[in-house]
């Protein structure tokens, strides 16, 4: 029996040193980032920078990769199913990727027992823009006018994306009636809203901000609970309608089964690379507050998230076969 006692703490000792060891190595070759959305939108654009200053401080290039579609479950079944060994990681919009298991009927891995949760970068609140010839400036006349014309359209960058669940939350606290748009990304809604194809989007703030300082679109409102101290003149939707809150929560997940060691290096790699002052400059300029977190604390965070965006998708009645 002390045999095995001793046996059993060797064993032990050997997985930690091991771990220990891999934590240490790694990388010794390319890091892939699977981003869920095309070039150009909030995700695509935090992920370019975050992975410019990794390769530099890692060693290694981390490429990234934009697989597209499907309201982010392309991207996220390609990474479920990729070996456990920290090489392929998950960059993508933590709310849309929270979402999927409440809107999907059917989805080919489970949002949270198919990955690990490594770190989460940055959170950037949704802005709903018009254009010009809408003729609202405010969510309160943009309101009247729906109520007027029933099924005006209010785009998103995908079905079942935070911006698609965002609007129809909006929709559902607003009371009014709108046609819903889904696009690919969230720059192709912005580009048909810029050539009056709609007119509305749900749109995230680096795929819209510079067309409203433009003057080419008006921005009626953030979808958060106040306003944005890096977009202080634009009101927030809370200001006229209450709990309609949606925003891009940039973070990275792995494979189930990726290493501890692995998963607290490349944390603290990630947490490292968002202070770099290039990197902190991108997100003030599209509105979006660094976040901190452990792995455990993004699980948690996670699990919060799943629930709540499952009662969004029970009001509104939103479902995706």
């Amino acid at each position: 029996m002390n045999r095995r006692f001793v046996m059993t703490i060797v064993a032990t000792l050997t997985a930690v040193a091991t771990a220990s060891a891999v934590g240490q190595e790694f990388p010794t070759r390319p890091i892939r980032l699977i981003v869920p959305f095309p070039t150009g939108g909030a995700t695509d654009t935090f992920s370019r920078v975050i992975a410019a200053e990794m390769s530099k401080s890692l060693g290694q290039q981390v490429i990234v990769e934009n697989r597209p579609g499907a309201g982010t479950t392309i991207a996220a079944d390609i990474v479920s199913k990729s070996a456990a060994d920290g090489y392929t990681l998950f960059f993508t919009d933590l709310s849309t990727h929270t979402i999927t298991s409440s809107i999907y009927a059917k989805l080919p891995y489970h949002p949270l027992r198919d990955f690990a949760p490594v770190a989460a970068v940055n959170s950037s609140p949704l802005l709903l823009v018009a254009h010009p010839s809408v003729g609202v400036r405010t969510v309160r006349e943009l309101i009247a006018v729906a109520k007027k014309h029933p099924g005006i359209t209010l785009a998103n960058s995908g079905i079942g994306t935070v911006t698609h669940m965002t609007a129809e939350r909006f929709r559902w606290r607003a009371g009014i009636e709108v046609t819903a748009v889904s696009y690919k990304g969230g720059a192709t809604p912005v580009i048909a809203l810029l050539g009056g194809e709609i007119a509305m989007v749900m749109a995230t703030v680096p795929a819209s901000i510079q067309h409203v300082q433009r003057g080419k679109l008006v921005a009626l409102g953030l979808a958060a609970a106040r306003r944005s101290p890096y977009l202080p003149d634009v009101p927030a939707i809370a200001e006229t309608v209450k709990d309609v809150e949606g925003a891009v929560i940039s973070g990275v997940l792995a494979p189930a089964g990726t290493p501890r060691s692995v998963i607290e290096r490349l944390n603290a790699e990630i947490a490292k690379a968002s202070e770099v002052s290039k990197v902190k400059e991108v997100f003030a300029l599209n509105a979006a507050e660094t976040l901190r977190m452990s792995p455990d604390e993004l699980q948690r965070a996670l699990e919060r998230d799943v629930k709540a965006w499952a009662e969004v998708v029970r009001a509104t009645g939103v479902k995706v076969d």
